[in-house]
């Protein structure tokens, strides 16, 4: 059986542009998050499909549990969830050997390689094979699977009724198909929940670009799937979107993000005025009380309604939702005026485009890496709720008790 030899592999040189791209990773800003982290959710994950394997076989044993371990990859430490079976037998061929606290050079070359580099699920399946982590094709493909199906079963399980905020965006890429790219758009939605912890509520891609469309199935998914009652829903001004949000959500405030507002108001104002609109904004982020906001926001709109009476009309008619976010604590109001949360995911997939040519080379590809995206969030930054969250959560709750037993 695969998982119960203790095979070690022979060190050798590391090719020099392997570490490059690991250089390259580092320095692109992942060192304190987004390496760790993948890395310790990859060893943690193989461990846990090996385990699936070895107990298939093995009909008299059982899965016991988890436990805690803290291992070196080179300079990087790493945390992962070691997964045990009753008998005691099983140890995964993913960890280092006993009595080791780290990796091997090439081993750690290779993690790295297969989360940044790894052009295709075949690819990783690949690197996986020359760590020696299984023997058989057939086992290589659940430790690559059980990552894509566990994106899939995210975007169905049932959802927690109750939410403070649901933040939604798109992300343009492009796929591979044949030999042709195809663009495709992938839409992300993230909660933050009553206990302060965020999740990945929906991660959906669909062929072509950003649509009301394929944000109405999102939506309506979310509802469909248990979410009911909501304090704020917060979105850019995509083109129609604003009034299926209102129509679909009637308790919740609506917020458009501020930061695509701040990059419009670059695309529609002259250098010098755009530099006094943001001022002015800056101004009004920092209002300690809704009205007085609104009341400089209108000051704003009546100082360059002549100059530009296309624009500021506009933004003048959705103003309750560009000041939404002046309801609520101070120390959350940054988090509730942008897409800024969907970025998180979004900025670790774009450093995966990147290192893949620029584009994904399957759907299968995509899904992998989302789901180690996701995933690594969750379980890793997004498992403790944040100390400015903590330090609001108690008022938050409250204002959502409040609102929700008076519609009632």
């Amino acid at each position: 059986m695969a998982t119960g030899s203790k095979k070690s592999l022979t060190p050798r040189v590391v090719p020099e542009s392997v570490k490059s791209d690991v250089e390259k990773i580092l320095q692109s800003g992942l060192a304190d998050f987004s390496i760790r982290e993948l890395l310790g959710f990859l060893v943690s994950s193989t461990g846990a499909a090996e385990r699936q394997v070895y107990l298939e076989n093995e009909n008299n044993d059982k899965p016991n549990g988890f436990y805690d371990r803290s291992l070196q990859l080179g300079t990087i430490p790493v945390e992962i969830r070691v997964p045990r079976t009753r008998s005691g037998e099983f140890r995964p061929t993913s960890l280092p050997s006993r009595y080791r606290r780290g990796y091997t050079e090439e081993v750690e070359s290779l993690l790295v390689g297969l989360l940044a580099s790894s052009r295709s699920v075949n690819a990783a399946k690949g690197a996986l094979r020359k760590m020696g982590l299984t023997n058989s094709e057939q086992d290589l493909e659940r430790v690559a699977t059980g990552l894509i199906d566990e994106l899939e079963l995210r975007n169905s399980r049932p959802l927690d009724p109750d939410w403070l905020a649901v933040f939604v965006d798109g992300k343009y890429i492009e796929l591979r198909e044949g030999d042709k790219l195809r663009p495709a758009c992938i839409y992300l939605a993230v909660g933050f929940g009553l206990d302060g912890k965020k999740r990945v509520l929906s991660c959906v891609t669909k062929l072509g670009r950003e649509s009301l469309e394929g944000w109405k199935a999102i939506l309506r998914g979310l509802i469909e799937r248990g979410l009911r009652r909501l304090m704020i829903l917060v979105h850019d001004d995509f083109s129609g979107l604003l009034p299926i949000s209102k129509s679909l959500f009637p308790t919740a405030d609506v917020q458009l993000c501020t930061v695509h507002m701040q990059r419009n108001a670059r695309t529609h104002l002259s250098k010098s005025d755009t530099f006094e609109f943001q001022q002015r904004w800056s101004s009004i982020k920092t209002c300690w009380d809704i009205e007085v906001g609104n009341n400089q926001f209108e000051q704003l709109c009546d100082r360059f309604a002549k100059t530009y009476p296309t624009w500021i009309p506009d933004l003048r008619k959705k103003r309750e939702h560009y000041l939404a976010f002046l309801k609520y604590p101070e120390s959350i109001r940054k988090y509730f005026s942008s897409t800024n949360l969907v970025e998180a995911v979004n900025g670790q997939l774009e450093i995966m485009r990147r290192n893949s040519g620029g584009y994904f080379h399957s759907e299968d590809t995509l899904k992998l890496k989302l789901g180690l995206a996701v995933s690594s969030l969750e379980n890793g930054r997004w498992s403790r709720t944040a100390h400015h969250d903590s330090l609001a959560l108690p008022q938050l709750n409250a204002l959502f008790q409040s609102r929700f037993e008076s519609v009632a």
